[in-house]
């Protein structure tokens, strides 16, 4: 796994698609930190994250398309089902590896935060709240581009797909309020992707919220690890 992941890390990098998504994410998150934040002397880092979740969502599946599709289309996964490591050794190296790039990029939205202490408000909770909630979402977003990634062998397709998936899963919370049944109301509020990131927009670490995200990513991880294995077998 271990190796794996080195392997895909220094991939992102080497065919700059890492420093792509990074410099697209700073350059976004800057740019609402400038204009919804300085520009408008709002100290609140709740309106901050909840524009850069949506930049993220969008941003994402530019990593997670490249990480099966890629492997076909340069006709190099045979090398990596004949290698001794696990299909679950596989996936999982390479959502840590999509992890990392995105941690990278997020770790430099430290600096917004440093600003916002010095000049406006401050409160731990809710910045602690928003970091958790991003990562947390964030790694469910990447277990599902993955397995929409290993379905194949396009990288474009995939990473079409995954944005649609994304934000249908994001809105369809606001479908709520349209329906009249109760089991519908509660199918499409546990499907919605969006409203657990709200309580931790807020403020609010959410156990449920983080089991939540865990385990969609978790089930996503296992279906791709399933699909993997069984390429692999047959």
């Amino acid at each position: 796994m271990r190796a794996v992941y080195k392997k895909e890390l220094g991939q992102y990098f080497r065919s700059m698609i890492g420093y792509v998504y990074v410099t697209i994410f700073l350059f976004l998150s800057g740019y609402y930190f400038v204009v919804g934040n300085l520009l408008a002397g709002n100290g609140d880092i709740r309106n901050y994250f909840s524009s850069i979740i949506t930049v993220v969502m969008f941003l994402l599946p530019m990593l997670t398309m490249r990480s099966f599709a890629e492997e076909r289309k340069m006709r190099t996964e045979q090398l990596l089902m004949a290698s001794p490591v696990s299909s679950a050794g596989i996936v999982i190296g390479k959502y840590l590896a999509v992890l990392s790039v995105f941690a990278f990029g997020l770790l430099f939205t430290l600096l917004y935060v440093l600003i916002l202490m010095l000049f406006g408000q401050f409160d731990i909770w809710v910045i602690l709240g928003n970091y958790v909630g991003m990562f947390v979402a964030a790694s469910a977003f990447i277990a599902i581009g993955m397995l929409l990634s290993v379905l194949t062998e396009n990288q474009m397709v995939a990473g079409v797909i995954t944005y649609c998936t994304l934000l249908c899963l994001w809105l369809i919370g606001y479908a709520g309020t349209y329906l009249t049944s109760d089991f519908a109301k509660t199918l499409v509020s546990y499907l919605s992707l969006s409203n657990r990131f709200n309580e931790f927009a807020m403020g609010i670490c959410s156990l449920s919220g983080m089991v939540y995200y865990s385990s969609i990513a978790g089930f996503f991880l296992f279906a791709t690890t399933v699909l993997l294995e069984k390429r692999r077998m047959g």
